[in-house]
């Protein structure tokens, strides 16, 4: 059976899977978890006619807007709010402080750390690596994540490193590595991702 942590609510018509895990208290709430004080968790927001696959994990202070859906084992952290008719796949991970826009596709085993933003229409494929620390916990640490504009697509397995801004319907290959900003309606990729051409009109977004 589900697990539904504090002041939760779920929107009619949506279906929460075996061992799911809803509105688990994030970091801000960790004295009442110790305390084990569960019913004054500020729990999760869930909207209509979602799926909530087994074994996902959702923590408190995070809303997800309707029709939305989750693979099995997925793990949505504190602080994240994922828009309308989205989709997080199978094993994906989303941090902290995230903001995903509606009608966004997040494919299989996918990492989005804290501070990221994925805006409307987005495609990201499966195994996607996106980072935020660039000097991986050492010195100040300011946590930058990327920002991917509407419409934007990213191949299977490609890493997206900290503060990177890809531009609406932009296309970045299977594989690349992003470095740099990428610009609207750019296709780039290799290792370090380069432009290598532009998206077709026919296969942009009208």
């Amino acid at each position: 059976m589900p697990e539904v942590y504090g002041k939760s609510k779920i929107g009619k018509g949506t279906f929460l899977g075996h061992s799911v895990v809803i509105g688990h208290p994030g970091k801000h709430e960790k004295a009442l978890l110790v305390e084990n004080k569960l019913d004054e968790v500020k729990g999760t927001i869930i909207g209509d006619n979602c799926i909530i696959r087994d074994g996902t994990i959702i923590y408190s202070q995070t809303t997800l807007g309707d029709n939305v859906q989750t693979g099995h084992n997925a793990l949505i952290r504190e602080d994240t709010t994922i828009g309308n008719k989205s989709m997080v796949g199978t094993l994906t991970i989303i941090e902290d402080n995230c903001t995903i826009g509606e009608r966004v596709s997040i494919q299989s085993a996918v990492y989005i750390p804290t501070n990221t933003v994925i805006e409307d229409d987005v495609f990201v494929g499966p195994r996607v690596c996106f980072t935020n620390d660039k000097y991986m916990g050492r010195g100040e640490v300011k946590l930058l994540g990327a920002h991917v504009e509407q419409g934007a697509r990213i191949g299977a397995n490609s890493t997206i490193l900290p503060g990177v801004r890809i531009g609406k319907e932009a296309l970045v290959g299977a594989g690349a590595v992003v470095t740099k900003d990428v610009e609207p309606y750019t296709m780039v990729a290799g290792i370090p991702a380069r432009k290598v051409g532009m998206v077709p009109e026919e296969h942009r977004r009208k």
